[in-house]
Order: C-alpha cells, then sequence, then structure tokens
C-alpha cells in the first residue's frame, strides 16, 4: 500500500533531520580534531617570514628554511642572559669573541649574538663535503661500498689539537668508512683522502644553492658567520639538498660525534643531538672552537651554533658548555 501524503511528508522530514544531524555530527568532529591536531600558532599574527629556497634547478626551488625575518621577542630574556655571559667570559679573558645562532623549527623563530663576526669554519666545512658525497650517492648508491686505498701524503697532514682515532696508511676503506670516521672522528686523513677524489665545482655549487659565498682553498682568507654557517644543519634538518633518507643517514653519522668537551658537557647528560665541531689553529692569531648541531630539549629540536675566539682552546671549549647551560637553562618552555 502506497503512504498517504501526510505520512510522505512525515518521513520526508526524518530524513532531513538526520541529514543535518549527521552534518552536525560530522561538523564538530572535525572541529574537535582540528583543535587537538592544530599546533600552536604566534600570537602576534602579524610575524613576518623570510622565506629561503635553494637555487640553481631548472624547474623547482626547495624549501630551504622558513625564519622570522627578525629576532624574537619570546627569545629576549635568553638574548639578554647570553651577551651577559659572554661579556664576562670576555672580561676574565676566558674569550675575546663568541657568536651564537639559535632557531626552534615549529615557528621558525630564532636569535643570535655577534651575528655578524666572522671566523674560519675549519673542521665545520667536513659537514659540507659530507653533502657533496651525499648528493653524488644518491645518483650512484655503490659509492659507500667502493675501497680505496690510503697512502700517506707529503708533507704529512697536521695534528688536531682534538685528537680521535683514524685511519692508517697501507689500508683500503669503504667510503662510508671514510665518511664515519670524517664526521664521527674528525679525522684529517680521511677526510683528505676524500677530499682528494672530489670535485670542488659540487661543492661551490651547493655553496651557491645556499646563497653563501663561495668557498675558496685559502684556510686564512676563508670566513664564515654564524648565521651563515647554520644554513648547512638547516638543511640537513629540512632534507632541502638530499633526499630524506640520505639526510637521515646524515644525522646518524652527526649522532656519532665523539667530540665531548663542547655541547657534551654543556647541556645535561642523555641529551639527544647530532653535531660537529671544528678548531683553528694559527700561531700568532686568535685560536678558534666552534660547534653547531641540533639539540633536543624537552623532545623539541633545536638548531644551535657557537662559534668562539681566544688565546686557549681548552678555554674556548669551557665557555662553550657555560653557553650552552645558558642556554638550557634559559630556554623558552615549549
Amino acid at each position: 500500500m502506497q503512504p498517504t501524503l501526510s505520512e510522505r511528508t512525515t518521513n520526508q522530514k526524518l530524513l532531513l533531520y538526520i541529514i543535518v544531524a549527521f552534518l552536525l555530527g560530522v561538523t564538530a568532529l572535525y572541529t574537535l580534531q582540528n583543535a587537538i591536531d592544530k599546533k600552536p600558532t604566534p600570537q602576534n599574527s602579524n610575524t613576518i617570514y623570510s622565506i629561503s629556497r635553494v637555487q640553481g634547478f631548472r624547474n623547482v626551488q626547495p624549501l630551504l628554511l622558513v625564519e622570522t625575518a627578525n629576532k624574537a621577542e619570546s627569545f629576549a630574556p635568553l638574548r639578554g642572559e647570553l651577551q651577559k655571559l659572554v661579556d664576562s667570559l670576555k672580561a676574565v679573558q676566558q674569550i675575546t669573541q663568541a657568536s651564537i645562532f639559535i632557531k626552534e623549527f615549529d615557528r621558525g623563530e630564532w636569535t643570535s649574538l655577534n651575528k655578524n663576526e666572522r671566523y674560519h669554519p675549519a673542521s665545520l666545512m667536513k659537514v659540507a663535503l659530507m653533502l657533496g658525497y651525499l648528493r653524488i650517492a644518491e645518483t650512484n648508491p655503490g659509492l659507500f661500498e667502493q675501497q680505496w686505498l690510503y697512502e700517506q701524503p707529503n708533507p704529512p697532514i697536521t695534528s688536531q689539537y682534538y685528537n680521535s682515532k683514524s685511519i692508517e696508511p697501507g689500508k683500503k676503506y669503504t667510503v662510508h668508512e671514510l665518511l664515519y670516521y670524517m664526521i664521527a672522528h674528525s679525522d684529517n686523513h680521511a677526510t683528505w683522502l676524500l677530499a682528494s677524489r672530489f670535485d670542488n665545482a659540487l661543492l661551490k655549487r651547493i655553496f651557491a644553492e645556499f646563497g653563501l659565498p663561495e668557498p675558496i682553498e685559502d684556510d686564512i682568507q676563508f670566513t664564515m658567520t654564524v648565521r651563515e654557517y647554520s644554513v648547512f644543519f638547516n638543511a640537513i634538518f629540512n632534507a632541502s639538498t638530499i633526499s630524506p633518507s640520505y639526510a637521515d643517514y646524515a644525522a646518524d653519522l652527526l649522532s656519532n660525534c665523539d667530540f665531548q668537551e663542547g655541547f657534551v658537557k654543556g647541556f645535561p647528560a642523555g641529551t639527544k643531538m647530532w653535531h660537529k665541531f671544528g678548531e683553528w689553529r694559527n700561531f700568532g692569531h686568535d685560536y678558534e672552537l666552534h660547534e653547531s648541531g641540533i639539540v633536543y630539549m624537552s623532545d623539541k629540536p633545536y638548531l644551535i651554533t657557537i662559534m668562539t675566539k681566544g688565546k686557549d682552546t681548552d678555554n674556548l671549549a669551557l665557555a662553550i658548555q657555560k653557553i650552552c647551560r645558558k642556554i638550557h637553562q634559559e630556554i623558552p618552555a615549549p
């Protein structure tokens, strides 16, 4: 029996109510889920961001970094404390100068101290060489398994102040092993072998892609600022210049850095980090000691680069430790 007009009208109203109720439920669920998933945004909606992209490609421009255009106000108390600390270290002649760059990635907020001071990057450049080899490995995955014989160069390689494990003349090593020695142990011998077989044109291209000054072979003349160098760790964290899997590989190598005298002693024991140090010693000039990396505080990653100058390398290491302790003490809670 066919429903009456009145019954059809009632059924249509009931169906309409069901549809409206369903839509309201979906909307409420979406709103709730969005509120749960949504990350906090800066309170100041007028924040201006600076966006940098990797240059040099024909059709694409990978994202290199996103940062607030100016120093973040949330870091102002920390910046003030760091300035007082650096001034006190200079007053007791523990250092002659220090520069600091700190960035958090969620909102791209950053701060810096003496960011225009220039330093010799020294062994920090090993990270750039590593990136060059990883770029090659992306199109030649078998590269890591190639074995190269190390023969002591003439004149011999000068030793570092902070020495660790090193490859030995007369032995063969895979490229993976050489990269590990270069990054984990900052081995100049492994670095020499890798650099001797590397096309510097690729290194210059990477610097150009990052918008950095062209590197030069003259160790005395080549300098960088603390913010310029930070671009390398930014690029690894964001996988801007190599694929995510190779960026993760780079971070794994850096997490094995066995330098203990800076970040490791400056932050609480067990702090997760991947980092690299560099030392520059030229008699008659200030010595330099630097460290850069990604440090996790309360499971939140921060890019931190510290560069120092002074008359004694051990004092510079102690200064880096004190700066790290101050950063950990004063960093804004997540």
